[in-house]
């Protein structure tokens, strides 16, 4: 269940298709294979992954306090918003899909007010999010999405 729970942070990295590591050596690396084209774009999901990868990392109490991981998701939320927006046409389809997936996710959280004490007590919630998990369409566009970031982005 921690593992189901605890998606908010793997959907959005699946969505920036970055992984850890220091953030400079990040950024040098990207830097170095960067379509021009695609510039602007690859900031934004570089910015969504700084947003994802810092919900907990920085901030465990998000886990257990219901305010902080709903300002936490927000943030998220509203980062996975700016990527769609920005997204060139190659990818525009696949970011939607995966975004589609994290709305889900949230309405199930905010049903529960972002408490997820009590939606580990709740057996419907788990079978709920391993449905979004086990979307074959979002899997198969976060592999053409992550296909698309190592290309163009560096990441």
């Amino acid at each position: 269940m921690r593992k189901t729970l605890g998606f908010a942070a793997i959907a959005c990295l699946a969505l920036a298709a970055c992984g850890g590591g220091s953030a400079a050596s990040d950024t040098t690396a990207a830097a170095k294979t960067v379509n021009p084209e695609y510039a602007d774009f690859c900031l934004v999901a570089q910015e969504l992954d700084q947003a994802s990868s810092s919900t907990h990392g920085n901030d465990p109490m998000a886990m257990s306090d219901p305010v902080k991981m709903e300002a936490a998701w927000k943030t998220i939320m509203e980062s996975s918003q700016k990527l769609l927006d920005e997204s060139p046409l190659a990818v525009k389809g696949d970011v939607k899909l995966m975004l589609d997936g994290m709305k889900a996710m949230d309405k199930i959280y905010a049903t529960y007010k972002y408490n997820l004490s009590e939606m580990k007590a709740v057996p419907q919630v788990a079978e709920d999010l391993n449905a979004i998990l086990a979307d074959k369409t979002i899997a198969s566009a976060s592999e053409r999405f992550k296909s698309f970031m190592s290309a163009n982005c560096g990441l």
